[in-house]
């Protein structure tokens, strides 16, 4: 399916609300992050295994998905279904999510994840590498992502590197790779456009969005370790069809659900262990392989926690002062790699202001771990106050990073 199907699907999707239904039917309303190309294949099935249901879609990232929940879930949703973990802790939290009757909640994992990049298939590429080689300065401009602030799978990923690297090296990383990024999108799926049309070389994403996309043949590099999440959808508390939403979760963790991921149009790895037996796909074996470190298993409530902050920073370190953050990058490399012992020092220290994040976990604040819908709806007072202050620590690092390369600049080459 191309984009432009796909796209007017998601849109004949989210307008169907609005059209009369027969007397017969019932509606199941279903908000997602997902692709069409995911979605549509298990809604033909249920609906075909279900007529007396009609399946209506609306496809928005997963912060604004939040976001409408948050409110009130007005439209009256039945199913959130989304790869990243922390929102379905945010809804837990915000008693948001349906119980079973056992008083559990009812939130179903359903396939696993892991991270890498995407480059076109006519370049060969290994099943996996260390995410240090993305930080090569040969890769400077080649790397496109998206803003973790639009998109709910680019954000775990950088939560990704903060539980495994920990704050101050997950940053520190992340600041240094932000050197060779070409751009940040809105949305992952034009990532992954992006690279199949040639714009950008390589495209951070979550596995399955290359696997599966259309079009342009796509390979996928895992980063190396693999950091392996499961994907959930949750049956909503205020939907207004709770049988159908029900059966709708228990088809997508059946058998004949799970076996559905495997289908090259879907291209997922099933969250149960004999499905994912059955295929010989070499991209499951590394989350096989990874699944088994356990050492690795993801903290969702602690990414729950700081999700408004973690985006906040990016956004007052890296996306709003892109071009500026890069042009300091490229200044310093090139004195780096001009070799000069005397400036050694100035330059460690330049290389210090833009790898430091200087916000620690314990001056996040109050206002920074919000789980509550002023998180997300609107930015209270003392959040909007927090993000001037990040912006202004940002602003000075740069100040200074910038001074001091004029210093070695104007001393001239030094043989």
């Amino acid at each position: 399916m191309n984009r432009g199907k796909q796209l007017a699907i998601a849109t004949i999707s989210a307008l169907c609300a609005a059209t009369p239904m027969p007397s017969w039917a019932e509606q199941l309303r279903i908000l997602t992050s997902m692709p069409p190309s995911f979605y549509t294949p298990f809604v033909t099935a249920f609906e075909a295994h279900h007529p007396q249901t009609d399946v209506i879609v609306l496809n928005k990232n997963t912060n604004a998905s939040v976001d409408e929940l948050l409110r009130g879930n007005e439209r009256r949703f039945d199913i959130f279904w989304a790869s990243s973990p922390e929102p379905f802790v945010l809804l837990q939290q915000n008693d948001l999510v349906a119980l079973h009757p056992d008083g559990t909640q009812a939130v179903h994992p359903f396939a696993y994840s892991a991270f890498g990049w995407a480059q076109r298939a006519s370049d060969a590429v290994p099943i996996s590498l260390d995410w240090d080689s993305l930080l090569d300065p040969a890769l400077a401009g080649k790397i496109a992502m998206a803003r973790p602030s639009r998109s709910g799978s680019t954000h775990m990923m950088l939560e990704r590197f903060f539980q495994v690297r920990g704050w101050h090296e997950g940053w520190a990383y992340l600041l240094e790779l932000s050197a060779n990024l070409s751009t940040l999108t809105a949305r992952s799926f034009t990532v992954l456009d992006g690279v199949a049309s040639g714009r950008f070389e390589m495209g951070l994403t979550i596995d399955f969005l290359a696997h599966s996309h259309q079009g342009e043949p796509l390979s996928l590099t895992y980063g190396n370790p693999a950091m392996v999440t499961a994907a959930r959808l949750a049956v909503l508390r205020d939907g207004q069809s709770r049988t159908a939403a029900d059966l709708f979760a228990g088809f997508v963790t059946s058998d004949d659900g799970q076996r559905l991921l495997l289908t090259p149009e879907i291209a997922r790895t099933p969250y149960v262990a004999k499905i994912r037996a059955a295929s010989d796909a070499p991209y499951h074996q590394v989350l096989e392989d990874a699944l088994a470190l356990t050492w690795m298993e993801y903290d969702a409530p602690l990414a729950s926690a700081r999700y408004w902050a973690v985006n906040a920073l990016f956004d007052a370190f890296v996306s709003e002062p892109f071009a500026r953050r890069q042009s300091v990058w490229a200044r310093l490399r090139r004195l780096e790699a001009a070799h000069w012992p005397s400036d050694r020092a100035a330059l460690l220290e330049v290389r210090r202001l833009l790898t430091t994040m200087p916000v620690t976990e314990a001056q996040l604040g109050v206002e920074g771990t919000a789980t509550n819908s002023g998180a997300f709806v609107a930015l209270s007072e003392q959040q909007s106050a927090r993000m001037t202050q990040w912006r202004t620590l940002s602003h000075s690092q740069l100040d200074a990073a910038e001074l001091a390369l004029s210093k070695i600049e104007d001393q001239g080459v030094k043989q």
